[in-house]
């Protein structure tokens, strides 16, 4: 027997070589999906869109609610419009909480459809979600977010916020709407921030609805933020310095924004209160600054509660769970 014949014999058959290789491609592939899955799935968890989400199939009762002179409840909602998992958990969340205590009125803090058109993209972002709420007959005021006009705004995203509000029957990026006891003032962020044509026309018309104002409370409503603790951006000072002023001034009673995407309530600036409820559908990381009262990453909506001279506010995150509640009287 040649050695060159014995060597052959001690050789694995291609066969067996094929699935040492196959094995051992099989062991290397299941640790980079590991280590992917380590490395994504902290940042994956929280990114909304990432995982789809099913629509709230609650049956309210329409009309269940009551308006007075001197009461009403109303909820708020911020930077809802992503259509997946969170967005539809917050909203499933607000319409149990309808079933134990009816409101009509639902107040929109602005970015109600990313990711596309509400044209194309309204049946997914805004009736799905909001469909139970919607079929018991609950209005909507909507103040316009950077989702809805940028700050160099085209002829299509100018276009694209009339549709936004036609959808909603409404006619103007800012406006006042009185419901009950409550001036609501929606304003338009995005114009003092651009400086974009209207701005200072939005300023004048501000000061002069809030002096003529006689409801027993002013409330605002906005989407860029005017106190937060967003500890990866700062808010635009310009925004802050164009309205706080006329909200100390005329007595504004609260202020409620969004864009960042967590929820904050400020200790009372100058008599008036500042609460960021941006987490509708998406979060981001929040610190404390000297201003805040409450500071928490996690997804929710507020009930307000006005009844005579005292308005009692709740935080709610999409479990139910009431994580921080106050209450203001009339200034």
């Amino acid at each position: 027997m040649t050695d060159a014949f014995v060597d052959a014999r001690r050789r694995p058959p291609l066969v067996r070589r094929q699935k040492v290789a196959l094995v051992l491609a099989g062991g290397l592939l299941v640790v980079l999906v590991a280590v992917l899955v380590l490395l994504v799935y902290p940042w994956a968890r929280w990114t909304e869109d990432f995982f789809p989400g099913t629509a709230p199939d609650e049956v309210l009762e329409p009309s269940a609610w009551t308006v007075t002179e001197d009461s009403i409840t109303f909820t708020v909602l911020g930077d809802n419009g992503s259509g997946g998992r969170n967005a539809m958990d917050v909203a499933r969340q607000m319409a149990r909480t309808y079933q134990d205590r009816p409101y009509g009125l639902t107040v929109l803090l602005g970015d109600i459809s990313y990711y596309g058109s509400i044209v194309d993209r309204y049946e997914d972002v805004f009736v799905e979600p909001l469909g139970p709420l919607i079929d018991a007959g609950v209005e909507f005021e909507l103040a316009i977010g950077n989702h809805e006009i940028q700050e160099n705004p085209s002829p299509e995203a100018l276009e694209e916020v009339g549709a936004k509000l036609a959808r909603l029957g409404l006619t103007d990026t800012y406006y006042k709407a009185t419901h009950g006891p409550v001036d609501f003032f929606m304003l338009d962020s995005s114009l003092p921030l651009a400086g974009l044509a209207g701005g200072e026309e939005q300023l004048a018309w501000l000061e002069r609805e809030l002096a003529a104002s006689d409801a027993d409370w002013q409330v605002v409503a906005l989407h860029h933020q005017l106190y937060s603790s967003a500890e990866k951006r700062d808010p635009d000072p310009r925004v802050r310095e164009a309205l706080e002023p006329l909200f100390i001034e005329h007595g504004v009673d609260i202020v409620f924004y969004g864009h960042d995407h967590f929820y904050e309530r400020t200790k009372p600036q100058s008599g008036v209160t500042y609460v960021l409820s941006g987490a509708g559908s998406k979060l981001s990381d929040v610190g404390f600054s000297d201003f805040t009262a409450v500071a928490e990453k996690r997804l929710q909506f507020m009930l307000v509660t006005v009844d005579g001279d005292t308005m009692t506010v709740q935080a709610i995150d999409h479990h139910g769970e009431v994580f921080d509640e106050f209450t203001i009287g009339q200034r």
